[in-house]
């Protein structure tokens, strides 16, 4: 029986990890990957996972996957080990089903915070359990703070040797790679490898192997190919592939698939600076929104949302903030309406940022003042991952925008020490990679925290020192989106805050 497109990538991946192992002299696989092929990875290890529980896995390896972020060395290594001792204790009763005993005596916290130590405790656990295989350790952290830092602990693992029986696998992203300085280096113990992985392939090949069942079949199978096109083609071959879709949706009466369509297709068009092409496919997809609304679908609303911000967005581009203002104050109408706290501050935000540049600053700071009443609705847990933040400092930055300059001199000040601060941290770890004493990692990493700690209060004291020396309109933003976002707000925001606006009546603004 025909393999269907996901298995035999399956098993493609499979074979190219096969020829890895046969290359004794290899220890590392770096596996560059575009970003759409990430879950096929996943699925990748989770099958070698699942069969060795049941058996003995496809490859005869043990697969281990770990997903501790990057923040810096210490840390890791610290997590590694944690997690390695974590899931061999959940291991307990598959082992006892193998016939072996789980008696494997690792206490992370005797060992030291380092990838020698990380690896040893790998080499220790393949060795005690000879029925592994090998033992492969997946490393794809779910954030990395400092991409050099990342690459370096990686070259510390590699000098430390990666022991007989351990493996090591870390995936990198194509559009965004971290890793090529270790794949450039020339390391005899690696072996990077680009993957041809493509979501829309798979699932084209996928739909086209099923039989097409109804108009839903055929719909998604049109879908598909304009979704991969948008990937990979021309406006004009998005275009021309639009159009049987949108028909074949207008005949079906699903005012919904019209509104994909057309938002796909504009931004294709957007994206190849056709805006006034995009405007007009997000109206009509406006158009299709509504009438899908009219009928009570359940996301109406929200598709609707979609068209303004799209259209927005379109005019953005091109240049006409004054049209795109006009689509903002629509979009947080109704955003309020549905309600839709979150896109309801990002209207506000982005009509005042097209109002101040336009140079009417009463103006940008009236729109933009609901955002932190919108704010109060919000679980304080949830106001920091919204525009918020940044949208409340560019207030500030309209109402006086030497003092916001001086509170943001101020957050640049602390970036650049916490920078330098986490440079003599990674030193100070990999001057003691091969050190046995457990007590002095730890030692270096609070000595970094409370300093770090130190600095925040310093420059959280400078900048309140500085506000409090506003005016009654600048107070009493800097202090209601305080007692919204926490006393490390805005110093210790995340995102860059762009220029003060050029404002004609910046001064009126102030008042």
């Amino acid at each position: 029986m025909a393999i269907n497109p996901v298995e035999r990538r399956l098993a493609e991946l499979l074979q190219r990890w096969q020829a890895f192992i046969d290359q004794p002299d290899k220890r590392v696989l770096l596996w560059r990957t575009p970003d759409s092929g990430k879950r096929m990875l996943e699925c990748f290890f989770e099958m070698q996972r699942h069969e060795a529980v049941d058996g003995g896995s496809t490859s005869g390896d043990t697969f281990i996957v770990f997903d501790a972020p990057f923040e810096h060395a210490i840390a890791y290594s610290r997590a590694l080990k944690e997690a390695l001792a974590g899931q061999y204790a959940a291991s307990h009763e598959e082992l006892e089903r193998a016939g072996q005993t789980p008696d494997w005596p690792f206490v992370p916290d005797e060992v030291p915070d380092t990838a020698a130590a990380f690896l040893r405790a790998l080499g220790s656990l393949a060795q005690h359990h000879g029925v592994f295989g090998h033992l492969v350790a997946v490393l794809m952290p779910v954030r990395v703070d400092d991409d050099e830092s990342w690459a370096a602990w990686l070259d510390r693992a590699l000098q430390a040797g990666v022991p007989d029986g351990v493996r090591l696998l870390v995936p990198d992203v194509q559009e965004a790679p971290r890793l090529e300085r270790l794949a450039g280096a020339g390391h005899a113990q690696v072996l990077a490898e680009a993957l041809p992985l493509d979501a829309w392939s798979v699932a084209q090949e996928t739909f086209a192997q099923e039989p097409t069942v109804g108009p839903g079949g055929v719909f998604r199978n049109l879908l598909t190919g304009l979704f991969a096109l948008a990937e990979k083609g021309t406006a004009d071959q998005v275009l021309a592939k639009g159009r049987d879709a949108l028909a074949f949706a207008r005949a079906q009466g699903w005012a919904d698939q019209e509104v994909a369509v057309r938002v796909l297709t504009a931004g294709v068009m957007l994206k190849e600076r056709r805006c006034d092409e995009a405007v007009n496919h997000y109206r009509h997809a406006r158009s299709s929104a509504e009438a899908a609304r009219a009928t009570g679908h359940p996301a109406g609303g929200q598709l609707v949302l979609q068209t303004w911000f799209g259209e927005a967005a379109a005019h953005v581009a091109a240049g006409d903030l004054r049209r795109a203002t006009t689509c903002y104050q629509a979009a947080a109408q109704l955003a309020s309406d549905l309600p839709n706290p979150l896109m309801w501050i990002e209207a506000l935000r982005m009509g005042t940022y097209c109002l101040a540049r336009e140079g009417d600053g009463n103006a940008a700071l009236a729109f933009g003042r609901p955002a932190l009443a919108v704010g109060e609705r919000l679980k304080p847990e949830s106001r920091p991952m919204t525009t918020l933040p940044l949208h409340s400092f560019e207030m500030l930055r309209l109402i006086e925008p030497d003092r916001a300059g001086r509170i943001e001199a101020i957050r640049r000040e602390l970036d650049r020490q916490q920078v330098a601060g986490r440079a003599r941290l990674e030193t100070q770890a990999a001057s003691l990679e091969g050190a046995s004493d457990v007590a002095a990692l730890r030692q270096v990493e609070q000595q970094h925290l409370a300093e770090m700690e130190d600095l925040l209060r310093q420059a959280q004291a400078r900048a309140d020192s500085e506000a409090a020396g506003g005016g009654p309109a600048f107070r009493e933003v800097f202090e209601h989106a305080r007692d919204l976002l926490g006393p490390a707000w805005p110093i210790a925001m995340q995102g860059a805050i762009g220029p003060a606006p050029h404002l004609s009546n910046a001064q009126g603004a102030a008042a």
